[in-house]
Order: structure tokens, then sequence, then C-alpha cells
């Protein structure tokens, strides 16, 4: 279990790891950052299953946070902290779907109850229906990317929460749902753009799932460090072609056993 606390004073900070660390799960691993911006970049690298973040940060606040966050496919359930103690910032943090809402000083036996909550959420091991699930998801994933997919439509589809099925997605793959979306969108892509050459650029990015042709070139970069005319156009594919056919293209993450 992965644990992020995110608060930008240094002494509270300390005080929280310090607590948390001590009150979650035996084997839980406890990451800090000091603002929203490096919580983010602390996410993209580890991928916490809780982050438990202050709301009242400077430049951008706690709930700027869980909604980059989640948009971003980075975490899915926080925990709040605030000194605050209105109905508005609960209400406003219920409907943020956080795990909770707590005020500062945190109780230590309190969050010791959220934090183990969380870990019942998580996929175990030892879950037989696991590996099952897994399976099921990156198959109905490869042979849909072309659609309109979202954790929430898996998660219906599938009978399971979201929460499990982006833990589960993070435990098989080592990645995040939307970033192993997106790099298997562009894997075929790179297909397209080499066999269908009569198609636009526009009509591809359609064709794997990217409404947006402007957005389709911002990930289709991302990914490759080009842009998908450049792809296109380049005439040295035999030399640096992988096994697919389509150069440069991004490794995908294959299903842990």
């Amino acid at each position: 279990m992965r644990v992020l606390i995110v608060d930008d004073e240094p002494l509270i900070l300390n005080g929280l790891v310090k607590i948390i660390g001590e009150a979650a799960p035996l084997g839980a691993e406890v990451f800090k950052a000091n603002n929203a911006f490096e919580a983010l970049d602390l996410m993209k690298d580890y991928m916490p299953d809780v982050t438990v973040t202050d709301l009242h940060m400077p430049e951008k606040n706690g709930f700027e946070l869980i909604k980059e966050a989640r948009d971003s496919g980075l975490c899915d359930r926080f925990i709040i902290l605030t000194g605050y103690d209105e109905f508005e910032y609960v209400r406003k943090a219920l409907r943020t779907g956080v795990v909770d809402y707590l005020l500062k000083p945190i109780d230590k036996n309190e969050i010791a109850a959220l934090l183990a909550h969380v870990e019942q959420e998580l996929p175990s091991e030892a879950d037989p229906e696991c590996s099952g699930h897994a399976k099921r998801i990156l198959a109905y994933t490869k042979t849909h990317y072309m659609n309109d997919l979202s954790l929430d439509h898996l998660a219906e589809l599938m009978k399971l929460h979201p929460n499990y099925i982006s833990s589960l997605f993070k435990k098989v793959t080592g990645d995040t749902f939307v970033s192993y979306l997106n790099a298997f969108r562009i894997k075929e892509a790179q297909k397209l753009l080499r066999s269908q050459r009569q198609l636009s650029v526009n009509a591809i990015g359609k064709k794997v799932g990217f409404e947006n042709k402007h957005y389709f070139a911002k990930v289709f970069k991302k990914y490759t460090g080009i842009t998908p005319g450049s792809y296109r156009d380049e005439d040295e594919v035999e030399g640096n072609a992988d096994d697919d056919g389509a150069p440069g293209g991004p490794d995908l993450p294959e299903m842990r056993e």
C-alpha cells in the first residue's frame, strides 16, 4: 500500500508523515510532497493508493490537485485534511468523492481506521478472482480501445468498483489506465499511418479513439517524440522497425504474473 501526504507547511508535513507512518498498515510505503505540483510529479512515479492532502495550499489547492490527479488517472482515493471546521468545505469534499474529511490535528486511531479500510479495497494477490478480472479488463481494453473507454465504463461492464479497477490496473501493468490506453492507441495509430496512407492523419486519430485531432497530435508526440504527420513521412523505416513494423512506438507494460 502506497500513501502520499501533501502539505505546504514543513513542520506539519513532517508531523503527518510520523503519525500516518505509525498508523498505516504494516508494509505501507509513505511519501511526502510540499505542494500540489510536487505531489503530481510523485504520483507519476509511485502511483499512490491513497493521497492525504491539505486543502489550503498556494497556487494549486487540494481540490484542484484531486481533480487533476483523477483526470490523469494518477490516484483515485483521497483523504482531505484541513484546519477549517466549516460545513461548506465538508460538503465540497463529499461532492468530490473523497474517502473522508479530517480536521487538524488528526487523530491517530481515526486515520488508522481509514487507511485500513482503504487497504481492504485494494486488489489482493490472495484474491483468486484478481488474475481473472485483470485478464478480462486488459482483453476488453485491447479490443475496444477505439471506443470512448473510461474507468466508470469498465466498472459498470465488469460489475466492479472503479477504484478496484484502477488499483488492479496499476498492480498488473505498473501503469495507470489512462497511460496504458493512450500507449496502446498510439501503437495502433503507428500501424495505420504506415499501412493506410490513403487515410488522413485526422481520420486515423479517430479510428484509434481520438476525436480531437489536436489532442491526438499532442499524445502522439508525447509517446513518440514526433507528430503523426512527421512519423508518416519518415523514410528510415527498416533500420529501427520493431516487431510489428511500427518504429519508435511506446513500450506497453505486460501483465505481471
